[in-house]
C-alpha cells in the first residue's frame, strides 16, 4: 500500500470522527486544519460523502454537517452499546461500595449525554435521565469529556457564553482552561454544586490504549459526601476504568 493511499485512509477516518463521532459543523478550511491535511485531500472526501447524503452541505453557511442516513452504522452507536454493556456491572459495584449513584456519560457534538445511570437509594437524587444532555463546561463528567475532546469542540465551547447554573458554575474561559489542563494531568475532575445545589461528584476519563476519549465515569452524592470521601471515589474510579476492554 502506497504512502498516498495510507494518507488518504487516515484523512477519511479523521473526517468520519469529526462529523459522526463529534457531530461538528465545519467549513472546508476548518476541516482541512482539523485533519492536518491539504485541501486537495479533504475536498474530494467531503464532496463524495455529500453526494451520498452522508454529509449535508449548507450553501448559505458553506459548512458541512453529518447526515442521519449513516448515523446508525457509525462506530459511535456500537461504542455506546459496548460501553454500557461492560460498565453496567462495574457501576453497580461502585454504587454499592460507595453507597452513591454512578453515571456514564458520552460526548456527542458539544453536549455530554448520559448513556447509563445507577441510582443509590441512600444518595442524593439526580434528575438527569438516560439520554439527558448536559453542557460541557459545568459538572465533573462534562469537563472530563471537554478536556479530552478535539480542539474544535473546546474552541466552540470556550468561545460561547458559559451559562451560570449556580454560584459555583465556572463561567470564566481562563478558569475553565486551567481546569481542563488539570484534568488532562490527573484524568479526574471533582465538582461541587456546579449544576445541582447540594450535590457533589467525581469523574474519571475512560480512554483507549491510544489515550483517546471513550466516555466519562462518575460517582455522585451529596456535597458533604464528596468533600469527605472524594479521594476514595477518585481511587475507585481510576481502578474501575482500567477494566474496560475496547480495541
Amino acid at each position: 500500500m502506497s504512502a498516498a493511499t495510507i494518507s488518504n485512509i487516515k484523512c477519511m477516518a479523521k473526517v468520519f470522527e469529526l462529523f459522526f463521532r463529534y457531530r461538528l459543523e465545519l467549513s472546508l478550511s476548518e476541516t482541512v486544519v482539523q485533519c492536518e491535511a491539504s485541501e486537495a485531500q479533504i475536498k474530494p472526501i467531503l464532496e463524495k460523502l455529500t453526494k451520498r447524503e452522508w454529509l449535508l452541505f449548507s450553501k448559505t453557511k458553506k459548512t458541512y454537517r453529518y447526515g442521519m442516513k449513516l448515523l446508525p452504522f457509525t462506530r459511535e452507536e456500537i461504542l455506546k452499546a459496548e460501553l454500557v454493556r461492560q460498565f453496567t456491572p462495574i457501576m453497580k459495584q461502585l454504587s454499592i461500595a460507595c453507597n452513591q449513584s454512578t453515571m456514564l456519560n458520552f460526548l456527542e457534538g458539544i453536549k455530554s449525554v448520559c448513556i447509563q445511570k445507577i441510582d443509590s437509594k441512600n444518595s442524593i437524587h439526580i434528575a438527569t435521565r438516560i439520554g439527558g444532555e448536559s453542557p460541557l463546561h459545568a459538572g465533573s463528567s462534562s469537563r472530563v469529556l471537554l478536556a479530552y475532546a478535539p480542539e474544535a469542540v473546546r474552541v466552540s465551547v470556550m468561545s460561547s457564553p458559559l451559562k451560570r447554573y449556580t454560584p459555583f458554575t465556572i463561567t470564566s474561559p481562563e478558569e475553565l482552561s486551567k481546569s481542563l489542563f488539570e484534568i488532562r494531568r490527573t484524568r479526574c475532575c471533582s465538582s461541587i454544586e456546579e449544576i445541582n445545589p447540594g450535590a457533589g461528584s467525581v469523574s474519571c476519563a475512560i480512554l483507549d490504549e491510544g489515550n483517546n476519549l471513550l466516555a466519562a465515569l462518575s460517582i455522585i452524592g451529596t456535597r458533604f459526601a464528596c468533600e469527605t470521601e472524594g479521594a476514595l471515589w477518585k481511587a475507585l474510579l481510576l481502578e474501575a476504568v482500567k477494566k474496560v476492554k475496547l480495541a
